[in-house]
């Protein structure tokens, strides 16, 4: 018998009874996003992000969380690289948006305003952590930012 034959033996042996139990295909253990669980003014302040959030799939909550958390750890700088030069809080808006717009909407698939209300309630956290003026940024800032990112993404994962 050639290759063919007993190449489609097999698949018509595995299409009427299934892969033997010895052949089963590993599965790999979901992948998990963790957040540091915010303050409890926090949580209140992101309370409107984890509503909004309620009816989104593990895999949406996962990209969001997981977005967010990146973003609080570029603001913040690390030990490793030197920090990105955001010069005043338009260049942090700016940076949210891009990085929003690149895993949220075309990574994610994620179409502008398939969670009512998200957007407002995001809004809402920066314009209270960042403020609407356009001013330098400073250490502190980085940090607030940082910390209203994070619980943004542990919004994502917990549901309201």
């Amino acid at each position: 018998m050639n290759a063919r034959i007993l190449a489609g033996i097999a698949l018509a042996y595995i299409a009427v009874f299934g892969l033997p139990a010895k052949l089963t295909l590993p599965s790999l253990p979901p992948v998990a996003v963790t957040v540091t669980e915010p303050s409890p003014e926090m949580k209140a302040k992101v309370a409107g992000v984890a509503e909004a959030l309620r009816s989104a799939s593990p895999v949406d909550r996962a990209i969001w969380a997981s977005t967010w958390e990146k973003a609080a750890i570029v603001v913040s700088g690390d030990a490793v690289s030197p920090e990105v030069a955001f010069t005043d809080t338009r260049s942090l808006r700016q940076f949210t948006v891009l990085a929003l717009d690149i895993a949220w909407r075309r990574l994610g698939g994620n179409k502008a305003g398939k969670y009512a209300g998200l957007r407002e309630a995001v809004e809402s956290v920066l314009g209270e952590t960042v403020g609407n003026e356009v001013v330098p940024v400073t250490p502190e800032l980085r940090r607030a930012y940082s910390d209203a990112a994070r619980a943004v993404a542990w919004a994502g994962l917990n549901q309201g």
